[in-house]
């Protein structure tokens, strides 16, 4: 029933989800978190409205929550974390990812297209099928390159 309920709505969860962030990553772990969050309070949820609406209410939350956290939230009303970017923050940000493509040089051709493919915004789940492994394997390769992207980075 469980895994009905997440196939039935993941898409449009998701979708919404990167719509309002424009970022995979945030909006995959949003996506898993408002399940967890939808799991844990089922007893709230009132059958004559949509499940997707009801989960796209509880991301929504969630996202908004992030903003604030990071302390990028402009208005409720938006709905949306915005920053506008200076000409030194892209010049930092064009130095960063040459840093990062240097690092993922280093690394097995799995790992590079993995990250790459993730970065392209591609899912857990088509990365495995892709690469003809499983989403788990994809998401453990990623976030095992990504921690050693990271670690390396830091060591600079």
């Amino acid at each position: 029933m469980l895994e009905a309920f997440y196939r039935d709505n993941y898409r449009i969860v998701y979708g919404y989800l990167f719509s309002l962030c424009a970022d995979p990553s945030l909006a995959e772990e949003l996506t898993a978190e408002t399940f967890y969050k939808a799991i844990l309070h089922i007893d709230r949820y009132d059958p004559q409205y949509k499940a997707s609406t009801w989960l796209c209410t509880i991301g929504k939350n969630l996202f908004l929550n992030e903003c604030r956290r990071k302390k990028r939230f402009v208005s409720f009303s938006e709905a949306t974390c915005i920053a506008t970017p200076s000409a030194e923050s892209i010049h930092l940000q064009k130095e960063e990812a040459e840093r990062i493509l240097e690092t993922l040089n280093r690394f097995s051709s799995k790992h590079k297209q993995v990250f790459i493919m993730r970065l392209q915004g591609m899912c857990f789940r088509d990365i495995g099928l892709a690469l003809n492994q499983s989403e788990n394997w994809a998401r453990v390769t990623y976030f095992r390159t990504k921690s050693q992207i990271r670690a390396e980075l830091e060591d600079k």
